[in-house]
């Protein structure tokens, strides 16, 4: 089924929006994107529901200043119903503790970011899943994700 590029847009715009809270803001925001029972899975680990992604990115708020930028491109559609919809982007993370000006670096990660949204009764898209998969990481990155509850 062909997808119009106002389709993909509305999901590339719920996707900028996460990751721009997570960089620009407190990840506050973060939690409303997802379904009450979300999954979010960074490799193997995994967070699973809207209050236990809020409260990992609080988390993850308070251990300090970060200074991140999650740049996301190719997003494509990979299939889609009525009420669903998978996509995968490519994800590229650069992020250090502490406050700006950080040193130039490669990023800290280049990553396929695959997700599920559906359709509720309300007729909002939320995220059901996201899957964060590296495919490439520097040496001696330290990342500052939710906790697993795995």
């Amino acid at each position: 089924m062909p997808v119009s590029q106002a389709d993909k847009q509305q999901f590339i715009d719920i996707i900028t929006a996460i990751w721009y809270d997570v960089d620009y803001g407190d990840s506050t925001n973060v939690q409303h994107y997802f379904s009450e029972d979300a999954t979010l899975a960074f490799g193997e680990r995994l967070v699973v529901g809207r209050q236990a992604i809020h409260d990992g990115y609080q988390a993850r708020r308070n251990r300090g200043v970060r200074t991140s930028r999650h740049m996301i491109t190719n997003t494509h559609i990979v299939d889609r119903g009525d009420d669903w919809v998978e996509l995968v982007s490519l994800l590229l993370l650069y992020a250090a503790d502490g406050v700006p000006v950080q040193p130039a670096a490669d990023p800290l990660s280049v990553t396929d970011q695959w997700d599920r949204f559906e359709r509720n009764a309300d007729g909002e898209w939320l995220l059901v899943s996201r899957k964060l998969s590296n495919l490439f990481v520097r040496e001696g990155a330290t990342f500052s994700e939710p906790p697993s509850q795995v």
